[in-house]
């Protein structure tokens, strides 16, 4: 193992053992407020071991409901039990008696030994909202409530359905009805905390005065201090099927502290029957600071690569390569380890930052391996490149070692689960940099830019326009080259027809979802140039046009057609069992 390596390790190792940073929680003794004026009760809300009651006085005596907390059902702006609301936006309704949330002033929480139970005030007064706002109350259906650092809540913070995040002060009971509530380092909670059906995350320093209550059990306070020391361990099965491995099972496990105290650690194990391969993976991470997210980390592996992850993921692929035998990506062994640093300095931006170093092995493909329909045979291992090249390609993968800096970042406006509801802007940019002072055999510099516009033009319809440059500097291995053509990139043309060191692309899509359905018609237009020197006139520019149907977000069938030649233009169909977005 060579002097890299080590050093690898050593700053590995360092960086985890890097302490959490943290603040000095509050000692002194805190009086707690006292209610000086006439409230009346609202309504109340009880939590029994399964089920949830709630209670309203009404004109003719007190009117109950109780049900199992399963028959809850979320929607956008409503919670509803069989079918009837029970929260909306304004407030509670209860058998035809509401109770808007406006006329909440102030709450209490009692444990009651088998269950605990939320009664909400309101005022006897005629200037209740006056009087609410005047105790600073912060009140929210679905939006998250912060309250920031050096920012001090004088009354209760309350949401119904959103989250409750706090790295600040406040002064009175924190209720996050159906939503997650998390304390951050040197938040305080004067009053009790509690969720329904969410989770109460409470990092070491913080500071809760008064007693915690879950769906889980209620926890209680520790001289004015509570520390939370429930961890996590999540047990998960693979299971992966391409050209080169074959069929391939492993087990994995991941330890998370949600305190984030103590590192993180996954490993995984997995054998690949085609192959004959054992797969491996160790990773340990240690986050540094939750507000703004800072995290370090390390991960040593030996596993199956692929460069065409960001035309296709693992499981689509997999889907494909098990139903007709298709397998759209190329793939090299690669034995190595890599260490990062991440940071999310703002919600919506992700930067992160790492050094790989790893020994590659080129792998052939079996073609005879087994698929549900049809007989076809699986194809080479980057059976698109060249017949003249493959042998490069297979020596440049055996007899080199690579070792890079690596850069990424992404900034998304829009929500991921609902991509297609308003207009957003996603950006995303890497930058590998391999020289020979870090044990590397190449000298180059690989770079890749994406911007995409989701422009909502009215309820039904939105134009998506994506705009892709990748370019290098230096010498480009073969497996690190760009491709174009086919699923992913420059639809009507073959998969991975066209190879190269820098290219440009650029993705057009109007679509339109049909009224009272999940289906969506698109008409869509591509273009693009890719070459392994300039952008000159001796480089064709490829284009296409083609239609698709969309059912949900995920399965999408489109036919395209290049428009660059007048043979071998025939339209291809395209099926899509995952979002492109």
């Amino acid at each position: 193992m060579n002097k890299q390596i080590i050093g690898i390790i050593a700053l590995i190792t360092f960086a985890t053992l890097i302490p959490a940073i943290t603040s000095v929680a509050l000692e002194t003794d805190y009086q707690g407020y006292k209610r000086t004026s006439s409230y009346t009760k609202l309504f109340r809300i009880v939590y029994h071991e399964k089920d949830i009651s709630i209670q309203i006085d009404g004109p003719d005596g007190t009117v109950t409901q109780r049900f199992p907390r399963s028959d809850l059902k979320f929607s956008k702006g409503t919670v509803s039990i069989n079918g009837a609301t029970l929260f909306d936006r304004k407030g509670l309704v209860l058998e035809g008696i509401r109770r808007n949330y406006d006329e909440i002033v102030d709450a209490t929480i009692q444990d009651d030994g088998d269950f605990f139970s939320i009664t909400f005030l309101g005022s006897t007064s005629s200037t209740r909202r006056i009087e609410r706002i005047r105790q600073g109350n912060r009140i929210s259906f679905d939006q998250t409530l912060v309250v920031e650092e050096d920012e001090f809540v004088r009354g209760l913070l309350l949401s119904v359905v959103g989250n409750i995040e706090i790295y600040g002060e406040v002064n009175k009971d924190v209720i996050g009805l159906f939503g997650d509530v998390y304390i951050g380092p040197a938040g305080v909670a004067r009053g009790d905390v509690t969720s329904l059906t969410g989770e109460v995350d409470v990092a070491r320093d913080a500071a809760v005065y008064g007693e915690i209550y879950t769906h889980n059990k209620k926890r209680v306070k520790e001289r004015h201090r509570f520390r939370r020391r429930v961890d996590r361990f999540d047990l998960t099965g693979r299971l992966r099927y391409n050209r080169v491995d074959g069929l391939l099972l492993g087990l994995g496990g991941k330890f998370e502290d949600p305190d984030s105290l103590l590192p993180s650690v996954w490993v995984e194990g997995a054998y690949a029957f085609a192959s004959e391969r054992w797969r491996y993976a160790f990773g340990i991470e240690q986050t540094l600071m939750r507000n703004p997210g800072l995290a370090v980390g390390g991960e040593f592996y030996r596993r199956l690569v692929s460069e065409d992850d960001r035309i296709i993921g693992d499981r689509e692929n997999t889907a494909f390569a098990l139903l007709v035998g298709e397998d759209y990506k190329d793939y090299y062994e690669a034995e190595g380890g890599w260490m990062y640093t991440r940071f999310r300095p703002v919600d919506n931006l992700k930067l992160q930052l790492g050094f790989v170093y790893e020994e590659t092995s080129f792998l052939p493909a079996h073609h005879n391996l087994w698929h549900l329909f049809g007989s076809k045979k699986f194809d080479d291992n980057y059976a698109t490149v060249d017949d003249s090249l493959r042998d490069l390609l297979s020596s440049e993968l055996d007899s080199t070692k690579n070792g890079f800096l690596i850069f990424e970042s992404e900034y998304d406006t829009g929500d991921p689960e609902e991509r297609f509801e308003h207009s957003a802007v996603k950006l995303s940019a890497s930058l590998e940099y391999a020289h020979p002072d870090f044990s590397s055999s190449f000298s180059y510099r690989r770079y890749l830019l994406t911007a995409t516009r989701f422009q909502k033009v009215h309820r039904r319809s939105m134009l998506i326009f994506s705009g892709t440059f990748g370019g290098s500097d230096g010498y480009l291995p073969l497996y690190k080259r760009f491709f174009l053509g086919g699923l992913g990139t420059l639809r009507g043309y073959r998969h991975k027809e066209y190879m190269g060191s820098r290219f440009w692309m650029v993705n057009t899509e109007y679509r339109t979802r049909f009224p009272g359905s999940e289906i969506s018609a698109s008409l869509i237009y591509d273009v693009g140039q890719i070459s392994n020197s300039t952008f000159d006139s001796d480089v064709d520019i490829k284009h296409s046009l083609g239609f698709a149907i969309t059912l949900g977000d995920d399965f999408r069938i489109s036919l395209a057609k290049r428009l660059d030649r007048s043979d071998d233009n025939a339209p291809r169909l395209y099926v899509r069992l995952s979002s492109l977005y």
